[in-house]
């Protein structure tokens, strides 16, 4: 029922342009001076003008000798036309914006977009605040859309990547939990008794952990979840301990949402890459980004 009384409306209203001469001529009070704005001819705009008074079937201009005055009516429309054609403006201005901002695109797991991406673009941005970033999650790397984006961020190893694959930064991970947890481990006889958060699908588990340090005995995890982001979310609701990157999740480690249990980190074969797809290797946009990414995961 609203789609056909807003088209009768629409369909009744005068030509933009009859509103366009109208707010100019208001502003300057002079039809040569809205017509020279406008870019047409001063009786282009007396005409539009006319138009639109004898569709309102009021004058809301007394034309004098010494010039132009608004009437009452002319008063009363100047608000109203002003406020569209600005609303109007603005909306065009964004479009222009757009497209004449450079994008670049960036695929990429959702762990590593919502716990280190994401919170490191701000720097990018404020130093190249003309270049739009583009981000394709996936929760699982097999699920990218290989080509389809500028720049591929990988965890894996260099046998499984890109040939021209560029190391970003190694990963090791730590068993972390939250505050309330971690004061009851003093050692892995203690951790076992805590609820195990499993990260499924990652190469990279509790089985694998703990024959790195000597641990005896098969302990089952209490949780699993399918991401880092999740088991990081699993540990700070004190559901357990999870097996995580520091560097992915420093802002909650450094906030301490969550804390580190057992001084025993473990580096891993598998590490983040990144590729540029293509021929969008030599836009100048998507180098900034690439020189800026290595930038932020070097430690300074």
């Amino acid at each position: 029922m609203l789609m056909p009384n807003m088209f009768c409306m629409t369909a009744s209203l005068p030509p933009l342009s009859c509103f366009r001469a109208f707010e100019a001529t208001a502003r300057h009070l002079s039809f040569t001076l809205a017509a020279k704005e406008m870019n047409v001819t001063q009786s282009a705009v007396s005409q539009q003008v006319r138009t639109l008074e004898d569709r309102l079937g009021e004058a809301l201009f007394d034309r004098k000798t010494k010039g132009l005055t608004l009437t009452d009516a002319g008063r009363r429309l100047v608000p109203f036309a002003a406020s569209a054609i600005s609303e109007l403006i603005k909306g065009i201005e964004m479009f222009q914006a757009a497209r004449e901002r450079e994008t670049v695109s960036v695929s990429c797991t959702t762990s590593f977009a919502q716990l280190w991406l994401v919170p490191q673009l701000k720097g990018f941005h404020a130093a190249h605040p003309d270049i739009a970033v583009q981000i394709t999650s996936t929760l699982w790397p097999d699920d990218y859309l290989t080509g389809k984006t500028d720049i591929e961020v990988h965890f894996g190893r260099t046998a499984q990547l890109n040939p021209k694959a560029k190391l970003l930064m190694p990963v090791r991970f730590v068993p972390v939990c939250a505050p309330a947890l971690s004061g009851r481990v003093a050692g892995l006889d203690d951790l076992w008794k805590l609820p195990l958060v499993e990260t499924v699908g990652a190469l990279y588990g509790w089985s694998r952990w703990t024959r790195q340090f000597g641990a005896s005995g098969r302990h089952a995890p209490a949780f699993v979840v399918d991401s880092m982001i999740l088991a990081q979310t699993t540990a700070i609701a004190g559901l357990g301990v999870a097996l995580v990157s520091p560097t992915l999740c420093h802002e909650a480690l450094s906030s301490g949402q969550i804390h580190t249990v057992l001084d025993l980190p473990t580096q891993v074969e598998d590490c983040f890459y990144f590729s540029v797809m293509g021929p969008t290797a030599d836009r100048h946009a998507v180098k900034l980004l690439c020189d800026w990414l290595e930038d932020a995961a070097t430690p300074h």
